[in-house]
């Protein structure tokens, strides 16, 4: 009796055992497939604007047929027009946002398709240590809700998030330092 007991836990652990290793070679198999599509992911993501905030030392984009001018003097960013004072921190906040913008997909253009780059809805400028460089937007794709863009560096054209599109429509005012408590008190004591 003993000896047919052996015989099943031995039957019964050599199963268990068994299946103890399916089951790694299964999770090893979905970690590889997660690894790769993960690898593919990264090399879909095409990256259009790649600079660092303090490379950047002019930025120029339409924003409502008006152009927007923001210049770097020294350590301090001023618009154009000279008439607001920028925060310093949400305008190096904006430049890092602006300094990384991606798409994930390549068009694939047809010959005769103009995707509204002869009249682009935004052209936008950025100058920094290095050169000059800009993103052209097309027109919109309605159906996909998102905007053709191309590079100056290229002829490739690209299909981005409206996101990106919107990064740009930030005006001086947007960026405007808030006055503090100490700059009221003391325009009331001037008065």
């Amino acid at each position: 009796m003993q000896k047919k007991q052996i015989i099943q836990f031995a039957a019964l652990l050599a199963l268990i055992l068994a299946m103890a290793g399916v089951y790694a070679a299964v999770q090893a198999s979905q970690a590889r497939q997660e690894e790769e599509k993960s690898k593919k992911e990264a090399e879909a993501v095409i990256t259009l604007t790649s600079f660092k905030p303090d490379d950047v030392t002019a930025i120029e984009y339409d924003v409502d047929e008006q152009i927007r001018t923001f210049q770097k003097e020294g350590e301090t960013w001023n618009a154009a027009d000279g008439d607001i004072t920028l925060d310093q921190d949400a305008f190096a906040r904006f430049l890092e946002q602006a300094g990384s913008l991606t798409s994930d997909t390549l068009v694939e253009a047809q010959e005769g398709e103009d995707y509204g780059f002869s009249k682009p809805t935004r052209t936008v400028t950025i100058t920094t240590k290095n050169g000059t460089a800009s993103l052209i937007f097309g027109m919109k794709n309605e159906m996909l809700d998102r905007y053709y863009v191309k590079t100056s560096e290229s002829d490739n054209i690209y299909l981005v998030e409206e996101s990106v599109y919107t990064t740009f429509d930030k005006t001086a005012q947007d960026f405007e330092q808030e006055e503090t408590q100490t700059d009221t008190e003391e325009d009331t004591e001037e008065e």
